[in-house]
C-alpha cells in the first residue's frame, strides 16, 4: 500500500460513527462480526440503527454488550426459541415469540434506549397502519422484538394499539431513521444480501413476489444512502456476502458465520 493511502480503520477512528445494521434471516450472527471486527481496530460508533436481526445486535452494541453475545450463540438451541402456537391465528404466525422475547429480557443489560451509552435506533413495520414504525425511546425489548417478528414465523407483536411485524418488510437498512436522531460525520452499514437476489428468476407466483419485494428493499436502503450523502454524511458500505447460511435448524454454523464475517469485515476495514 502506498505511502499516502490512510486504511479505513485508522480513517474512522475518532469520528463520529453511525453504524447501520441490515435486515438478514438469522444475520445476528453475521453482525456480531462485524461488531468485533470494528472493536478490534478501535472505532466507537456513537449511534447504532438497525432493524429484524439488525435491531437486536444493534441493541446489544448500543448497551456495549456485544461481548455477551457470542457465549450466547455457544449454547443457543431451537427450543430456547421455539414456541410453536396450538393454531395459526389471525394474523398467522408459526412462533407466539414469547421465548425470544424472554431471551433478550435475560440477556439484554439496559431496559430502556435511554439507559443505553450510545443512540439506538429500530424500525418495525406497523401492519394495522401501514406504515414504518421508529423505535428510539422507551422499552428496547419490545421494539426489538417486534422489529424481529419475521412474517409467518412470529405472530406479529401487539404495541401501543397496533400490530408489529419485521422492521426489514419496509427498511431493509435504516439509514435515515439513524440521521434523525443521532449526530455523524460518517455512517458504515454493514449489508448482508438477500439470498433470494442471487438465485435465478423465480417460477412460482409467491418466490416471484418475494423477489419483487426484495428488490424494491434492496432499492430503498441505496437511496437512504444517496439521501445521506447529500446531506454531508460520509457513507461506507461494508458487505458480507456468502457467509454459512443460518437457519433455525442449522445454529451450528452459527459461530462459524460470525467469524467469517469478522474476517472479511476486518480485511475490508485494514484497507484504504
Amino acid at each position: 500500500m502506498s505511502a499516502g493511502i490512510q486504511v479505513l480503520a485508522e480513517r474512522l477512528r475518532g469520528r463520529r460513527v453511525g453504524v447501520a445494521l441490515s435486515s438478514a434471516f438469522f444475520g445476528f450472527y453475521g453482525h456480531t462480526g462485524f461488531c468485533r471486527a470494528l472493536a478490534t481496530r478501535g472505532i466507537e460508533p456513537v449511534g447504532w440503527s438497525g432493524a429484524s436481526a439488525g435491531a437486536m445486535v444493534a441493541a446489544f452494541a448500543a448497551a456495549r454488550a456485544v461481548d455477551r453475545l457470542p457465549p450466547l450463540f455457544e449454547w443457543l438451541e431451537r427450543k430456547h426459541f421455539w414456541d410453536p402456537t396450538r393454531f395459526v391465528g389471525r394474523p398467522p404466525g408459526l412462533l407466539r415469540g414469547h421465548k425470544f422475547r424472554d431471551l433478550l429480557a435475560e440477556h439484554l443489560p439496559r431496559r430502556t434506549f435511554e439507559e443505553c451509552e450510545d443512540v439506538l435506533v429500530t424500525i418495525a413495520t406497523d401492519l394495522t397502519h401501514g406504515r414504518r414504525h421508529v423505535d428510539h425511546s422507551g422499552e428496547i425489548v419490545p421494539a426489538v422484538w417486534a422489529s424481529c417478528a419475521l412474517p409467518i414465523m412470529f405472530r406479529p407483536v401487539e404495541r401501543f394499539g397496533a400490530l408489529h411485524s419485521d422492521g426489514g418488510i419496509v427498511d431493509k437498512m435504516p439509514i435515515a431513521a439513524l440521521m434523525d436522531h443521532c449526530e455523524v460525520d460518517v455512517i458504515v452499514a454493514h449489508h448482508i444480501p438477500t439470498t433470494g437476489l442471487s438465485r435465478r428468476l423465480p417460477r412460482t407466483p409467491g418466490r416471484f413476489i418475494e423477489r419483487m419485494l426484495d428488490i424494491a428493499r434492496e432499492d430503498g436502503w441505496k437511496h437512504q444512502a444517496a439521501l445521506a450523502e447529500a446531506r454531508g454524511v460520509e457513507m461506507v458500505v461494508i458487505t458480507s456476502a456468502d457467509l454459512p447460511r443460518v437457519n433455525p435448524f442449522k445454529l451450528e454454523l452459527g459461530i462459524e458465520a460470525m467469524l467469517a464475517a469478522e474476517a472479511s469485515v476486518g480485511a475490508r476495514l485494514d484497507r484504504g
